[in-house]
């Protein structure tokens, strides 16, 4: 993928070639974007916003995915949490995030350079566009589009399955093996990877169609590090999260993580694994049953 530098009112960044940049200039303001664009995702927590918006860019009209990165509005909502009941039961954890935040990097070159990495290893994910970035520590803005997926199936993998389910219950079941089947293909090849995508969840997954198999798309990748977990706390998570058990039985699990160790070439591994995922399951649904049955009782 061919990209050049690229200078816009004190924004710097990089860009596909044939990228405008007068008109990418417009969507580095977030007034442009709340007044032309759609937005369909907020983390206040995190100061991003994502927009979808068709436009032409100098490639021809094109829907685009942009996500708009504003640092000081995670400084004032941990700020603002620090102060709260919880902050104050926790009076190091906010303090800490904040000081996390100021040396974090730039998320949209982040985000840019993994999708072209993965890319070029075969991985699907949405087609980076551009980044762009202005100011540093808590100052800093910054810009980063990626090309809308064509054809997706549902909001997300998670999304797709808890629909179909409620509509077609055979289909559903027919669908859910072939589906987990290129899941564990997917996080086997991830594995290999030098780096690791914390965000990795089924629902920063998308799905296509073809023919009767299934394409997968990683997306949300801008916060790739290097610091690999262990290979346990990878895999328990993908389908065994508490909140969407409804979707995975016990034998979907077990089917997972034998087509996981055959993709990653570890079938002897078997025993080993289910050893260390087994204790870290339990521990997990402890957790989260009694954090929900005290909700409960609150309620």
């Amino acid at each position: 993928m061919e990209k050049h530098r690229i200078r816009i009112k004190g924004f710097k960044g990089r860009a596909k070639q044939g990228i405008n940049p007068d008109m990418l200039a417009l969507v580095l303001e977030l007034s442009y974007l709340q007044e032309k664009a759609e937005l369909v995702g907020r983390i206040s927590s995190w100061g991003i916003w994502t927009f979808r918006l068709r436009a032409d860019l100098g490639e021809g009209e094109q829907d685009y995915f942009i996500k708009y990165f504003n640092k000081s509005e995670r400084y004032r909502v941990a700020l603002r949490k620090m102060f709260s009941r919880k902050g104050l039961r926790k009076p190091w954890r906010y303090p800490q995030q904040m000081l996390k935040f100021l040396f974090t990097g730039s998320l949209a070159k982040t985000g840019f350079e993994t999708a072209r990495k993965l890319l070029e290893k075969g991985i699907l994910t949405a087609e980076p566009v551009a980044y762009l970035s202005r100011g540093r520590f808590v100052f800093q803005r910054e810009v980063l589009l990626t090309r809308k997926i064509p054809n997706v199936l549902g909001e997300n993998l998670a999304e797709y399955l808890r629909e179909l389910k409620e509509k077609d219950q055979a289909r559903f079941i027919q669908e859910k093996r072939r589906l987990i089947f290129a899941l564990a293909n997917l996080i086997a090849r991830l594995r290999e990877l030098d780096f690791f995508l914390p965000d990795l969840r089924i629902t920063n997954i998308l799905v296509q169609k073809a023919g009767r198999d299934f394409r997968l798309w990683v997306i949300d990748v801008a916060e790739a590090r290097k610091q690999k977990p262990k290979e346990e706390k990878l895999l328990y998570h993908l389908i065994a999260d508490p909140r969407r058990a409804q979707l995975f039985t016990s034998t979907d699990r077990i089917r997972f993580l034998k087509y996981y160790l055959k993709f990653s070439s570890q079938e002897k591994s078997w025993a080993e694994l289910c050893q260390k995922v087994q204790p870290v399951l339990e521990n997990w649904w402890r957790k989260w049953y009694e954090r929900n049955s005290q909700a409960h009782k609150k309620s």
